[in-house]
Parts: structure tokens; C-alpha cells; sequence
């Protein structure tokens, strides 16, 4: 008999374990608004840290699109110089500069053509002259005409990387919708435990009563009492533990739409998902078509081969022109002025192989993201493949744990009747009910599995959006 209670229990704990150990997210509130599943997503949207980080990625692109565009047009500097110096080459470069120079500067004052030595005579104020001061003010541009594709590829680079972070972003989007599902439907699961804890209590409530009234009859010893007291406490503790699964259900939920804590508030009826197509290869094709991932993926591919491109720019020639504007003078002025005009063309001849190695180190690095596109895809075709299965397995546990549970509920109603006319003992009535519990706990978790794997599906063909479900 022991064994028997004991072998009850254990079952017992198992429907328990196997009702209430799921990973929610999700508890309702007695007040506050009510979202439905729409205005769940769209808060969600709104103001989950996630989607400011995307905004963050793609407005980097776009900034690095306006530099490299920014690169074609001519750069316009201004400087401002301040020198003072007595060296000879410099001051005597100052005074030509501010057009001062005279015959003195040369040193004449010292030649003498009666001296036999004049060719030799080292003139004083050219070799020690007193220092001087040039303010030079200066106004550059310089046009790049052709620099070896560089600019084109830096655009074409800042192209793709756009379109990785816009699709990028589809993809948080849509995760986010994912998660906001699965913590939606992991409230209302939590919420279908409470009413099968809710019935086990009803039930354990009413053995206790009618073992008391059995026991006090003599038809029954204390103990059964007692077994069926220990029973009613298990129910429950159970009950609790459901209901903290609620509220922290409701608490992850929260995290999600990235709502205040002192926010109450409660959610809306139950949805239900449905598939965009009814076989894998549709499925599939879709996945390969829409899934943003992959497109973010298809982006930094291209990305990556504009990069050897950029790096490839490095073996051809550049050509530049520049124009600028000098004002010289002792002291702040724009008295005298000069322009010069220059066109630069510059090929590097050799630098033993570091261009190159820079063409084949970008030429890997964009291999190896390809690389990881098609193994992206692989990955995807894969997963597509499992949920279909496991969706198609969760269906059908739906449908044998609905039939286990009425099957349960019947041979219970059968063990009541027999307990109640003394016939069955209070551990076989309490197995039969740990049976049914069990049951109904997992048509709870099978109904739970169906609708995940659903939207699953969805995620992964990139249809998971409020105006595609």
C-alpha cells in the first residue's frame, strides 16, 4: 500500500514538474491597459532598445555612403602661418615671398671690383641676415580627378552596407514580433495551467471531504485522511507556483514593450498563427526570397567585394589637381599675393608586395562572408525543415493529448465512483488523478509547441509582420 501512495505521488510531482517548469515570459494584472497582440508589437517596436540600435546601424551606413560621395567633390582649406626666423635660405625666401627683396639682400654692399678676392667674398647680409617675420595666409583646393576606382568602390561599399543594415533592421523587427509572440502565448499558456491547477485543487478539495465523511463513518482509516491531505496541499502549492509563472510571464512581457514597472496591465485574446504556405520547398523558397537575415547577409557580401575593390585602387594611377592662394606680408595683411595651379599624377611602381597583400587579405575576408551566406542559407533550409516537422508532431500530440485527457477524465469519474462506494482505495483515486492532471497539462504544453513552431516559420521565411500573420 505504501508503495502504491508513494508510486501516486511520484506521478504527481510529474504532471506538476511537467506543467509549470516551461520557460514564460509572461501575469495578468487586475487593472491597467489591455493590449492585444497588435498593440503588443507595436510598443514593442516603438520602444525596445533594440530597434534605436538598429536605427543606429543604419544611419552609420548612410553616413559612410555621405563620405565616400563627399570624396568626389574638391576639398577647400584655410591656413594661417606665423614665422620668424634668421635663417638665411629662410629669411631670404620670406622677403621674396612678400616681394621685398632688393640688390642689398644680395650682399652688394659688400662687393668691391678693385678687390682681387670679390668672387670669393662671402657677402654679410646675405649669409647673416637680421630675422624677419612672414605671415602667410593660405587658401588651398585640391580636385580629385581620378584615383583608381577608390571613390566608387568606397560608394558602392557604403551602398550595400546600407541595404545590410535596412534589412538588418527588418530582421530585429521581426524577431521582435517572434519574441513578443512567444511571451504572448506563454501568458496564455500559463494561464491555461492555472485553470488545470485551479480543477486539481476543486478535485483534491473534494477527496478531502469525502474521505473526512468516509473516516468518520468507519469505512476508512485516518491515514487515507491524511494521504488525501497531502494531496490537497500539493494541488496548491502547485496553484502558486502557476500563478508566479504568470506573473513572471507578464514581467518578461513588460521587458519586451519596454514598459515602466509601474505600468499595470493585461492582454487581449489569444492568437493564432498560420502558416504563409502548406509544404517545406514553398516554405523554403519563400525563406530564400524574404528572409531579412539573409539579405543583411547578401549585403555584406557585396560590401565585401566593393572592399577588394577599394583595395584593388591602390595599384593604378592617381591623378589630382590643385589650386591655391598665398598672402605674405610682416604683418597681418593681404598685401602681397600669389597663386600657384598643379596637376599631380602618381603611380606607385613598386611597394614590394604590400598593395597586393592588402588586395588578397580583402579578397579572403569577402570569401569567407560568402562562405558564411551559404552556409546562412544551409542553416535556414535546415531549420525550415525541422519546424515543419516538429510542428506537424505538435498537431498531432494536440489531438492524442485531447483524447488521452478525455479517456483520463472518464476512467477518473470511474475510480470516484468506486472510492466513493469504498470499493477503490484513496491511492488508486489520487493516481487517477495525477493521470488526468497530467493529461490536461499536456494538452496544454502540446497547443504551446504547435503555435511557437508556427510562428517559427514564419520568422524564419520573413513573414513574421502584423501585416503578413
Amino acid at each position: 500500500m505504501n508503495k502504491q501512495i508513494k508510486s501516486g505521488l511520484q506521478l504527481k510531482r510529474l504532471a506538476i514538474a511537467m506543467a509549470f517548469t516551461f520557460p514564460f515570459m509572461v501575469q495578468a494584472s487586475e487593472s491597467g491597459k489591455t493590449y492585444d497582440f497588435n498593440s503588443c508589437v507595436e510598443t514593442t517596436l516603438n520602444q525596445n532598445p533594440e530597434m534605436f540600435v538598429s536605427a543606429a546601424r543604419i544611419k552609420q551606413a548612410e553616413s559612410a555612403l555621405n563620405e565616400a560621395n563627399s570624396s568626389r567633390l574638391p576639398q577647400i582649406t584655410a591656413s594661417f602661418t606665423a614665422a620668424n626666423s634668421n635663417d638665411a635660405l629662410n629669411v631670404f625666401g620670406m622677403k621674396l615671398q612678400q616681394r621685398q627683396a632688393t640688390f642689398a639682400d644680395f650682399g652688394f654692399a659688400d662687393f668691391n671690383l678693385a678687390d682681387p678676392d670679390v668672387l670669393t667674398k662671402q657677402p654679410d647680409d646675405l649669409n647673416n641676415p637680421d630675422a624677419h617675420t612672414d605671415f602667410n595666409t593660405r587658401i588651398e583646393m585640391l580636385i580629385p580627378v581620378y584615383n583608381g576606382g577608390k571613390i566608387a568602390s568606397y560608394q558602392n561599399q557604403a551602398k550595400a552596407m546600407i541595404k545590410a543594415a535596412q534589412s538588418g533592421d527588418v530582421a530585429v523587427q521581426q524577431y521582435l514580433t517572434f519574441n513578443v509572440y512567444q511571451a504572448y502565448e506563454a501568458v496564455h499558456t500559463a494561464r491555461a495551467f492555472i485553470e488545470v491547477a485551479k480543477k486539481a485543487v476543486l478535485a483534491a478539495d473534494s477527496y478531502v471531504k469525502a474521505t473526512s465523511n468516509l473516516v468518520e463513518q468507519g469505512i476508512l482509516v485516518r491515514s487515507e485522511l491524511l494521504n488525501a491531505q497531502v494531496n490537497q496541499s500539493n494541488a496548491q502549492m502547485a496553484l502558486a507556483k502557476a500563478q508566479k509563472q504568470e506573473t513572471l510571464a507578464l514581467e518578461g512581457l513588460r521587458m519586451l514593450m519596454a514598459l515602466e514597472n509601474t505600468d499595470s496591465f493585461d492582454i487581449g485574446e489569444r492568437m493564432d498563427i498560420k502558416l504563409p504556405a502548406e509544404n517545406t520547398d514553398e516554405l523554403i523558397a519563400m525563406a530564400i526570397a524574404n528572409n531579412p537575415e539573409l539579405e543583411a547577409k547578401r549585403g555584406e557580401v557585396t560590401s565585401s567585394f566593393a572592399a577588394v575593390d577599394a583595395s584593388r585602387a591602390g595599384l593604378y594611377p592617381s591623378v589630382n589637381l590643385m589650386a591655391r592662394t598665398d598672402w605674405h606680408d610682416e604683418s597681418l595683411g593681404f598685401q602681397s599675393n600669389s597663386y600657384t595651379v598643379a596637376g599631380v599624377v602618381s603611380w606607385k611602381i613598386t611597394d614590394f608586395g604590400m598593395t597586393s597583400s592588402g588586395v588578397d587579405k580583402a579578397n579572403a575576408a569577402a570569401k569567407m562572408k560568402e562562405s558564411e551566406l551559404r552556409s546562412k542559407e544551409n542553416k535556414l533550409r535546415m531549420d525550415i525543415i525541422t519546424a515543419w516537422h516538429k510542428l506537424d508532431i505538435a498537431k498531432k500530440q494536440v489531438a492524442v493529448n485531447l483524447q488521452a485527457e478525455e479517456q483520463a477524465d472518464e476512467a477518473q469519474r470511474l475510480v470516484l465512483k468506486r472510492y466513493n462506494n469504498g470499493v477503490a482505495t484513496i491511492t488508486e483515486l489520487l493516481a487517477g488523478q495525477a493521470l488526468l492532471n497530467k493529461a490536461r497539462a499536456e494538452v496544454v504544453s502540446a497547443k504551446y509547441d504547435r503555435n511557437v513552431q508556427a510562428a517559427s516559420l514564419r520568422l524564419n521565411t520573413g513573414t513574421m509582420t502584423l501585416a503578413q500573420m
